[in-house]
């Protein structure tokens, strides 16, 4: 099951302070880097702006990924607060995935939008 795991500073984040300096933020990148070499994450990251971050995730269950996440040294000292969103079906770059949306599609979503009378 992939998931995605977004992470947002908390009151412990120290304003004043880069990104990367921040409080157990070595921590969270070996963390995370560990849990990359198994294979499990798919993409890790700070956002651009550094305003908090994002991991993409492929556990066996939810479990996994909140056990995962709250034991983030970062989740762990309240650096970061999480929102976990299970990732649904669609394209993937990495797997050569992708459901070939066209006129086709189009046309059958218009029909049943039609029949629902939202459009």
């Amino acid at each position: 099951m992939r998931f995605l795991v977004l992470l947002t500073p908390t009151t412990n984040w120290k304003t004043d302070v880069h990104f990367h300096n921040q409080p157990f933020m070595p921590e969270h990148a070996v963390y995370v880097q560990e849990e990359y070499n198994k294979g499990n994450i798919i993409l890790a990251g700070p956002f651009e702006d550094l305003t908090g971050g994002a991991i993409v995730i492929d556990v066996i269950n939810e479990d996994e990924v909140i056990h995962f996440i709250e034991n983030d040294p970062t989740v762990k000292n309240g650096v970061f607060t999480y929102e976990i969103k299970r990732w649904g079906e669609g394209m993937s770059k990495f797997e050569n995935k992708t459901p070939n949306f066209g006129q086709e599609y189009l046309d059958f979503k218009h029909k049943r939008q039609k029949e629902l009378g939202i459009i």
